[in-house]
């Protein structure tokens, strides 16, 4: 008991003391036997009164011993069911559920992974996608303090989030891989990587990663395939050492509206696994022309660079106006180039902000960073009058869309006034300046996003010379231009929000769930959750209908459709009583994502282990993994001590002492006539 709350204490048997004397001795006449009886009850009354507003208490020290945790995550996805290894995984669990020198050791959690985590209460190992990253990411957020190894019964093969290679965990991991490990002769693409969203008449970039096992030097063709034919191929060779190859082309986008492709790379002989084979990919064709307005206060040779270079696309026309022109009317227009931006460009600046109208400064010598840094508040940049010179370094993590480096370290350097851009939003770098040999981490061509708008910025002067130094390469501007093109793709695409919008992703695998999620918004664009929204889907060739309606989650409308046939359908979303549709496409693929794996992967899995300080086991060693678990030292259970403090009385027995107390005190002095 603390010393301020036992002098209270003191002071309260004073004060109860002095009160009750008070009241029954000092104000009484009569000294009675009685007087004092009473007396020692208003005592204890008013001490029990004290007590209960003191309220004191004495501190325990309660000590338990806390288990340190093992987190046991099962692969629940299809690709242990089409290997033929559920067995295996049951047997496994078993050992671990039933060995008492783990389950005494540590506190066991088990845990299902598939496309979510979830506790393991049953395993149907039926999920389309098998996604490691987001397991660990989620036992990252949830067990944040102390050792907490994970033992990671899989496969190896993800197909959803990063890559096992590039993902970490700050406790032990320990895979216990399930499968065939030993390598069969496959060839597969790994990766392929294309813009969403082309205009027709464009030519769209396309990556694809293939990857063979094998011993022997083979040479296999890759084809591109749309609507039965094909549209490009090439031959790549693969050997033991050299068993990667990246492939990068472009494609025409003749038709508009969503259209599928599909690679393929021939196939071995007496391949076992075929699956893997081919990707089907898709892009959305606009067929929307753009109208593009370069605005600038002085004459320039990288003016008509732009125009030539943007109007290779036959979709777009661009118009050059001085500022000063007043014939300029930006309505008509989905971007406007700002170029070298002076005072002059004031009023400029306000209107597209008012009209939310895209953007793209290019900035030089004759630029007035001054008034440039005042005009908009997404970056500044210190004026100087000293002109630096760099050259262009690509970026190969740029994220906003995809493009590809067009022989950036051969072109000619750029002039702009020396100064450091400092930026207040987040933004995505295409080019970073170089200068010499040294890549700096100072942007030269970035692109941002603020609500309703897209901007880009561009910091160089003589960029004319650059399209030159391409075709000199080359002996074509068809690179420049395709890069030029897929800037002036993504800029000019809007963002402005409709009454009624949807978003669904154009392939689906077999048994995968389509979830289609959209938004309507009453005249003053509020969410409105009032309206009842349906998706009708239909396959023309099978006269296939299927109408369903969207449930609120989360502030969006959302439907859910499952076990839908492999085909190409049409879907449409309406809103009941109102005229506002949106329509699109998607197709279902005739084969599940997790059957292209034939053998385990335990690449991935061996770098996470010892990323992480574990190790890799098989499920023919679950019984050294059991033992090497029991007998890890950094696992220890931990001796934990805590102060509590608890009531000295509880308070409702003290009420009810006080109570009994003051009924006592009434019915003797009623008893003996004092009342």
């Amino acid at each position: 008991m603390e010393t301020a709350t036992l002098l209270y204490l003191i002071l309260a048997t004073i004060a109860a003391l002095l009160l009750a004397a008070f009241q029954y001795l000092y104000k009484s006449k009569e000294k009675s036997q009685l007087n004092y009886w009473l007396s020692f009850l208003r005592f204890l009354t008013f001490f029990s009164i004290f007590i209960l507003l003191i309220n004191p208490s004495i501190k325990k020290r309660v000590v338990e011993i806390v288990k340190p945790n093992l987190l046991v995550a099962v692969d629940n996805s299809a690709s242990i069911n089409y290997n033929k290894q559920t067995t295996t995984v049951t047997k496994v669990l078993d050992v671990f559920k039933s060995n008492s020198a783990l389950n005494s050791k540590y506190e066991v959690a088990y845990y299902s992974f598939g496309k979510e985590v979830q506790l393991a209460d049953s395993l149907a190992f039926n999920e389309t996608e098998t996604n490691i990253s987001k397991l660990l990411q989620n036992f990252s957020k949830i067990y944040k303090e102390g050792i907490n190894p994970v033992v990671l019964i899989t496969d190896g093969n993800s197909t959803s989030g990063n890559s096992i290679e590039f993902s970490t965990y700050k406790s032990p991991v320990y895979p216990l891989v399930i499968g065939d490990t030993s390598v069969i002769e496959d060839i597969y693409i790994s990766q392929l990587n294309a813009n969403k969203y082309s205009f027709i008449n464009n030519q769209f970039p396309v990556e694809l990663f293939v990857n063979y096992t094998g011993k022997k030097a083979v040479s296999k063709k890759l084809s591109i395939i749309h609507k039965g034919k094909i549209i490009h191929k090439e031959v790549l060779n693969f050997s033991e050492t050299e068993n990667s190859q990246i492939s990068n082309f472009y494609l025409t986008a003749n038709n508009g509206g969503v259209q599928y492709y599909t690679a393929a790379i021939e196939n071995l002989k007496n391949e076992q696994n075929t699956i893997n084979n081919s990707k089907t990919f898709s892009v959305d064709i606009i067929e929307e022309k753009s109208e593009i307005a370069i605005v600038t206060s002085v004459i320039h040779p990288d003016l008509g660079m732009f125009k030539k270079s943007i109007e290779s696309n036959k979709q777009r026309t661009v118009n050059i106006y001085n500022i000063n022109d007043s014939e300029l009317e930006l309505s008509d227009y989905q971007l406007v180039i700002l170029y070298q931006p002076t005072k002059k460009f004031k009023n400029l600046f306000t209107e597209v902000k008012d009209k939310e109208i895209n953007y793209f400064i290019v900035s030089g010598t004759s630029t007035d960073w001054g008034f440039l840094n005042t005009a908009q508040p997404f970056f500044k940049k210190e004026s100087s009058n000293v002109t630096e010179h760099y050259l262009p370094e690509f970026n190969p993590n740029y994220a906003s869309f995809i493009n590809t480096d067009i022989g950036f370290e051969s072109f000619s350097p750029l002039n702009n006034e020396f100064g450091e851009l400092v930026f207040s939003i987040p933004y995505q770098t295409l080019l970073y300046k170089k200068i010499g040999a040294i890549t700096t981490e100072q942007p030269l061509l970035v692109t941002f996003e603020n609500d309703a708008q897209k901007i880009g910025l561009f910091v160089g002067e003589y960029s004319w010379r650059w399209r030159m130094s391409s075709f000199t390469a080359t002996k074509s501007f068809e690179a420049f231009d395709g890069f030029i093109s897929n800037l002036m793709q993504y800029l000019t695409s809007n963002l402005k929000n409709k009454r009624l919008n949807s978003s669904v992703k154009s392939l689906f695998y077999a048994n995968e769930t389509i979830q289609v999620t959209a938004n309507y918004f009453d005249k003053n664009l509020n969410l409105d959750t009032r309206a009842k929204l349906w998706l009708t889907i239909i396959n023309e060739e099978n006269n296939y209908i299927h109408k369903i309606p969207f449930a609120i989650t989360n502030n969006r409308f959302v439907a859910e459709l499952s076990n839908i046939p492999p085909e190409e359908y049409s879907y449409t979303v309406t809103v009941e009583n109102q005229s506002e549709r949106v329509s699109g496409n998607f197709k279902v693929l005739p084969f599940d994502v997790e059957q292209q794996f034939s053998q385990s992967n335990d690449r991935g899995l061996k770098i996470l282990s010892e990323k992480t300080s574990g190790k890799t086991f098989y499920s023919d060693e679950t019984a050294d993994l059991i033992q090497t678990l029991v007998n890890a030292e950094a696992s220890k259970s931990i001796q934990k001590a805590t102060i509590i403090k608890t009531p000295l009385i509880d308070w409702k027995w003290l009420l009810g002492f006080i109570l009994f107390l003051l009924s006592f005190e009434w019915f003797t002095r009623k008893y003996f006539g004092k009342i």
